[in-house]
């Protein structure tokens, strides 16, 4: 008796001391659904492929980008466990792609006061605004996200979720500034934070390199593997464009680019996923 009274003593202590699973987070472009797209690359096609990484990875954080009403629709049914907030960025309800953040609704829950989605323009409230020369609306979806666990509602971090202008890089300069004020102004200062997305440039891009010189934003990326999959599942050196960084709390982080495809070798999107692991979320909290 006192030998299991001892082991349930050490699990207690475990658990107390912040003993938790890793936080799991993806980053991922879907590729929009659209009637150009055909055979192996057409969206009902590779759906399930898709459906099936998100679920074996059990990442209880989830930005997509290029994300259609309908595909909204059928991730979420096929991801039974996660919610999501995010908006469609042309008429900020249903209109054009949606940039969201699936959360598990077992783990996390949004903060009522603090979720939203802001247009990278020099009018972030104005929906979709479009200005800095982007050839498409630009959006940023984010949310405070907090730990269920915890009573006290303080155990939370902050994602920030977009996707930049493939074309203009002058709007993609604007619009990490535009992110990194929101980052330096989230009213929880000392909430850790992810930022994440499909940016459209490398970490040599002066657009990235601000994020990495405020000193507000890790980037924890190991190998360098480009994320661009030109409809390929093999992975290939490079650079990537799609990124999760993460606030400067965060030290101890992995990020890789996933491979993920059909038996034959084709990918289920023009982008590979990426994928974030922190050992001990509770740890960068304090």
């Amino acid at each position: 008796m006192s030998r299991i009274l001892a082991a349930l003593y050490i699990l207690a202590s475990s658990l107390a001391f912040g003993k938790e699973a890793p936080l799991i987070a993806i980053s991922y472009n879907i590729r929009n659904d659209n009637g150009g797209d055909k055979g192996v690359k057409n969206w009902d096609d590779r759906k399930g492929i898709l459906a099936a990484y998100l679920l074996e990875h059990k990442a209880s954080i989830i930005g997509l980008q290029e994300v259609k009403h309908k595909q909204l629709l059928d991730v979420e049914k096929a991801l039974p466990n996660h919610a999501y907030v995010g908006v469609g960025r042309d008429d900020g309800k249903t209109a054009g792609e949606f940039s969201p953040i699936f959360y598990d609704r077992r783990i996390w829950k949004p903060d009522p006061k603090e979720h939203g989605t802001f247009w990278l323009s020099d009018t972030p409230d104005v929906i979709a605004s479009r200005t800095w020369g982007h050839y498409h609306n630009r959006i940023c979806t984010w949310a405070r996200l907090i730990k269920l666990d915890d009573p006290k509602n303080e155990s939370a971090l902050y994602v920030f979720n977009t996707h930049w202008d493939h074309k203009s890089q002058g709007a993609r300069v604007k619009s990490g500034a535009l992110i990194l004020k929101k980052v330096k102004n989230r009213a929880q200062q000392n909430d850790p934070c992810l930022v994440m997305g499909d940016f459209n440039a490398t970490i040599e891009n002066p657009a990235i390199i601000q994020f990495l010189k405020s000193g507000l934003l890790l980037d924890h990326a190991e190998d360098k593997v480009k994320s661009s999959s030109h409809w390929k599942a093999a992975l290939v050196p490079g650079l990537c464009i799609d990124h999760i960084f993460t606030s400067s709390s965060i030290k101890k982080a992995s990020v890789q680019v996933d491979s993920n495809g059909d038996k034959d070798g084709n990918a289920a999107s023009d982008h590979h996923p990426v994928r974030l692991r922190v050992p001990q979320f509770l740890e960068a909290e304090k």
